[in-house]
């Protein structure tokens, strides 16, 4: 992860992506109609912070989280005008330092899929633990379908590093598996869109716990 750490701190100090995050994503706007009114808000892997902002300009309260300190402090002075929105560091493939039952919904685009089977296991049990009972969880990954799949050294199953990024490329069940029984599905689905100018393949997931 350390690799990927200054992977991604290089990338946002040379602002590589930062013209795709000048407005809120198209699964923010589809997932925003599903949040409860004031929600309380966690983003996983925020980036530039354009899903964030645009959640706590709709009244919600969210902390808005990445593994970049790069980008964080990018994001906490762009936004610092912002009410209702703060930054943190965090690294997910440890424990989240969230209390119990502590959010109205999570939220994840393209941020759970860099990480070994036994992390990510390890990651979705800590993101039930402090989801509260009826809160969502929203999420996003790059599927088994994408251009990319296959390509440069093997990890492990459906893992793979290639161009120095790590991808965890999701199914349909690996994402049931990851969410076990204790969620209601609301929203399964894979299919393809623009992920920053490359059409990419997805597993999109909207569920609610039990």
């Amino acid at each position: 992860m350390n690799d990927q750490k200054q992977h991604w701190n290089q990338l946002h100090s040379q602002g590589a992506i930062k013209d795709y995050a000048k407005k809120q994503t198209d699964f923010a706007e589809e997932v925003s109609k599903t949040f409860p009114a004031s929600a309380a808000v966690l983003e996983l892997g925020c980036g530039l912070g354009n899903d964030s902002f645009f959640f706590a300009k709709k009244g919600h309260a969210v902390i808005s989280t990445d593994f970049s300190e790069t980008v964080i402090e990018q994001n906490q002075k762009h936004y610092q005008k912002q009410q209702n929105l703060s930054f943190q560091v965090i690294d997910m493939s440890k424990l989240l330092p969230f209390n119990d039952v502590q959010f109205d919904v999570i939220y994840a685009r393209l941020s759970l899929h860099y990480f070994t089977d036994t992390i990510t296991k390890q990651l979705f049990t800590e993101i039930h633990r402090i989801l509260k009972n009826g809160g969502l969880l929203c999420f996003i990954c790059k599927s088994i379908d994408d251009s990319l799949y296959g390509q440069g050294e093997q990890i492990e199953k459906d893992m793979f590093q290639f161009n120095g990024h790590i991808r965890h490329f999701f199914s349909e069940e690996y994402a049931k598996e990851c969410l076990t029984d204790e969620y209601k599905i609301k929203v399964l689905e894979t299919g393809e869109e623009d992920f920053y100018g490359k059409q990419s393949a997805f597993v999109k997931v909207v569920a609610q716990k039990i």
